[in-house]
């Protein structure tokens, strides 16, 4: 998506809030008020990622069982503003969903959630609910995911919504892929996307997706990018597994990050419970 439709649709967004907040309390609707449909579910967003298949970034949403799951397109701007969110990452400069944020909290109103109900003609259709109900304002889901990031205001998608959801190539059995579990970390293989977006434009490593306490007391943090285990280069996950398998217990480990385009080392030191921080 071109950055100048992105931020045109993001002022078109900020306009109709801006005038929602500004007008009357208008009378709420009884369902709306009363509570979610019961045919709504929550979801969390599990990842972004781009699917080869069609040329297009997606956000992929998982139903609390991580049984269900519904990939939306979304464009390349709004991709990075929820990868970012997702990862616990500020950028550098507010995207144009921060701004919506800080227009809502300064007015003194708030979200409450926002629910993805409806697909016609292959679009989906997304609402934002404000102010216990009050204020429903229509949206394209890629804005209110990216808004509902940045202000830990829960997504719910329509149940009939999952019977039609396309599997874009997510992999076997239509999981979640690339993910791997050692060291106290969580990281995934890093595409050329999450590369630029983290600072690493060579897309060398992998992503720092989840941190056990150890690790974070050791200096680790979503978003960095593991590049070495050791003196070994990390290039996929493959060698991030592969290289955290032939650690011994009992023995320390150093890991290069790169955070921002710098890199910087940690050490673990292994003990019967794990890796921990050296002292």
């Amino acid at each position: 998506m071109k950055a100048v439709g992105a931020t045109r649709l993001g002022l078109l967004l900020i306009a109709a809030i801006v005038a929602a907040c500004s007008c009357g309390r208008s009378p709420s609707n009884p369902f709306t008020a009363a509570g979610l449909s019961p045919d709504d579910v929550r979801v969390q967003v599990a990842r972004v990622g781009f699917d080869d298949e069609t040329g297009s970034h997606y956000v992929l949403l998982l139903d609390e069982t991580e049984s269900r799951q519904l990939p939306i397109m979304v464009g390349e701007s709004e991709a990075q503003a929820i990868m970012l969110a997702l990862h616990g990452i500020k950028p550098p400069r507010p995207f144009t969903h921060d701004l919506i944020r800080s227009i809502i909290g300064q007015t003194g109103n708030r979200v409450d959630r926002i629910v993805i109900a409806d697909m016609r003609d292959e679009i989906y259709y997304a609402t934002i609910y404000m102010d216990g109900g009050r204020y429903s304002i229509d949206s394209r889901p890629s804005d209110a995911i990216a808004l509902a990031m940045g202000m830990n205001a829960p997504i719910y998608v329509n149940n009939k919504l999952f019977e039609s959801a396309p599997r874009l190539g997510l992999g076997a059995g239509g999981k979640v892929p690339d993910t791997a579990h050692a060291l106290g970390l969580t990281v995934e293989q890093l595409t050329p996307d999450l590369a630029s977006a983290f600072g690493q434009p060579g897309g060398r490593g992998v992503l720092v997706s989840g941190v056990s306490s150890s690790a974070e007391k050791a200096g680790v943090a979503r978003g960095d990018i593991v590049v070495k285990v050791g003196d070994r280069e990390v290039k996929a996950l493959d060698d991030f597994s592969r290289q955290a398998a032939q650690l011994k217990r009992g023995g320390a480990v150093t890991l290069t990050l790169n955070r921002g385009g710098s890199n910087r080392t940690v050490t673990l030191e292994s003990s019967p419970a794990g890796y921990a921080p050296k002292p």
